[in-house]
């Protein structure tokens, strides 16, 4: 299927405008047969929901993107970061390579379109008709992370080698930034959580926790304080770096 009918298709199926012999069919439905055909795309039906799509930004359709064969959409709700080729600024992007600045769909579609490759990681979800939606779109250098999300990426970051703690380490504090899972920002300064991050909480993020006999402090889990955090819930804390990973979070 030539890719402007494709489109053409698509843009209808999002408005609800395509009807097919003499019954409606969803968007879904439009979008999975297309994909279905010889254009090479995915259909919600392939993506299993476990990784994030990560790859070279695709323009599709209005509100529709393709990262390495996969169509997805994006919502209201879509957090996009840039600072690349998205949105370029100073200081765009993080230590390995990721977009901090806060940018739009416009700007995004609009880099698709253009002539410099825009490599992104889209975080996703099944949406009510098992569409794929976008839940964040982030930046990165196709220089530094690889396309398969082997090196350091949002929520995957690996977790620092013993007495790392003594060569990098960073300590800042301020109110919290939620990036996408697993990622955060503070005071400028974008990290992510490895599975041995230690987070202390009790105030706003596991509020009535079980306290630390010894020391007082509640240990939080990190599926709750990531929640409390995306929900946007304002925290403070005070944050130990080691080369782009958060050694402890402390709430305060």
């Amino acid at each position: 299927m030539k890719r402007e009918i494709r489109n053409t298709v698509l843009a209808l199926a999002t408005s609800g405008l395509v009807v097919v012999g003499s019954a409606a069919c969803s968007s879904q439905e439009v979008i999975d047969a297309v994909t279905s055909s010889d254009s090479g795309l995915s259909g919600a039906s392939d993506w299993t929901g476990e990784d994030a799509l990560m790859g070279q930004l695709e323009y599709l359709a209005p509100g529709e993107f393709v990262i390495d064969g996969q169509a997805f959409f994006v919502s209201e709700e879509t957090l996009y970061l840039g600072g690349l080729n998205v949105c370029p600024a100073e200081d765009g992007i993080d230590d390995v390579g990721f977009g901090v600045v806060e940018c739009d769909l416009e700007s995004f579609e609009a880099a698709a379109q253009g002539e410099t490759p825009v490599h992104a990681k889209a975080e996703a979800e099944l949406g009510e008709n098992d569409e794929i939606i976008a839940v964040s779109i982030t930046e990165y250098d196709g220089e530094t992370p690889n396309d398969s999300g082997a090196t350091d990426a949002p929520g995957s970051a690996p977790a620092p080698e013993d007495g790392a703690a003594d060569e990098a380490s960073e300590l800042v504090s301020g109110e919290l930034e939620y990036i996408s899972p697993g990622e955060y920002m503070i005071d400028g300064t974008a990290f992510y959580v490895a599975e041995d991050t230690v987070i202390h909480a009790g105030l706003y993020a596991c509020a009535g926790g079980v306290q630390d006999p010894d020391t007082g402090d509640v240990i939080c889990d990190f599926d709750r304080f990531d929640a409390t955090l995306a929900n946007g819930t304002a925290i403070t804390a005070e944050v130990e770096i080691v080369d782009g990973v958060a050694l402890s979070i402390t709430e305060y």
